[in-house]
């Protein structure tokens, strides 16, 4: 299933992504977009915080969402849904900026396995995330 994959294809996706409400919402954007290479960011800010005033175990786990399907869909034109996640939280952050980076893993034609990582503005990991994605092909 290997495609080549456009600069304007990834323009589209960076748009596709960027002008969504949900990473709008929750102040994402890329730093890289690479075919098969991305890291995503975002701003620790109070809305994202919990009783503890760190952020929210959420946060970093639809951050790590986010990077899987942008990588996924950076490097092959499909959408997904996301079969399994298994998220480990490792650090607390209460301020900053986060990023968040994906590796895909085993691919087939329907199936994707993906790990991904959350880092701080240190390079400490603060989270990690497994998971498995559907992919439908695009028309």
């Amino acid at each position: 299933m290997d495609q080549v994959i456009s600069q304007d294809y990834l323009q589209w996706l960076r748009n596709e992504f960027e002008n969504s409400p949900y990473w709008k919402h929750m102040g994402i954007s890329f730093k890289k977009l690479e075919s098969g290479k991305v890291i995503i960011h975002m701003p620790v800010k109070n809305q994202l915080m919990n009783s503890n005033n760190v952020i929210h175990g959420g946060a970093i786990t639809s951050l790590l969402d986010s990077v899987i399907g942008a990588t996924i869909r950076s490097s092959k034109k499909v959408r997904l849904a996301t079969i399994t996640l298994t998220t480990n939280f490792i650090k607390p952050v209460s301020e900053g900026t986060i990023y968040a980076t994906a590796n895909l893993l085993n691919s087939g034609n329907r199936i994707q396995f993906v790990e991904a990582k959350v880092l701080n503005e240190n390079n400490e990991i603060l989270g990690t995330a497994q998971g498995t994605f559907y992919l439908f092909k695009l028309e």
